[in-house]
């Protein structure tokens, strides 16, 4: 904040994997009884995302949704479903090829202040690590 100014202000994000809150499950079903066919079912916690949504509340901190496996097409319309659920904590969302790619971007973004994902995956991350008793 310069003279009085807060536009200048960066504000605090907090970067949530998908893996925290969404699990896929690929499900084998035979068509006609020989093609074997996959699909996706996609299932939403919504327990956690509800602890996300009160914590944007009362802390302002803005969340970006960040995916390995899932690309823009795909967070478009996942964050279009939150949407239309009325429990979307997230402003912003991300796609990235690997979890390096996200770890060698971190340095560069001095608005991200944690990484919130897997509690295997938090070493990696370094001091931006963070889990749900963090928050």
């Amino acid at each position: 904040m310069r003279n009085g100014d807060i536009s200048n202000e960066l504000p605090k994000r907090i970067i949530v994997v998908s893996d925290v809150f969404l699990t896929v499950e690929l499900k084998v079903q035979k068509k006609f009884k020989i093609i074997p066919v996959v699909n996706k079912d996609t299932k939403i916690r919504r327990e956690l995302l509800s602890k996300l949504y009160l914590f944007t509340s009362r802390r302002g901190v803005t969340l970006e949704l960040a995916s390995f496996q899932l690309n823009d097409e795909q967070l478009d319309q996942l964050m279009d479903y939150l949407d239309r659920m009325g429990t979307n904590p997230f402003r912003y969302f991300s796609s990235y090829g690997s979890i390096e790619d996200l770890i060698e971007e971190l340095p560069y973004r001095p608005e991200v202040v944690g990484v919130l994902d897997m509690p295997s995956n938090l070493l990696r991350y370094g001091h931006w690590g963070m889990d749900f008793n963090q928050l």
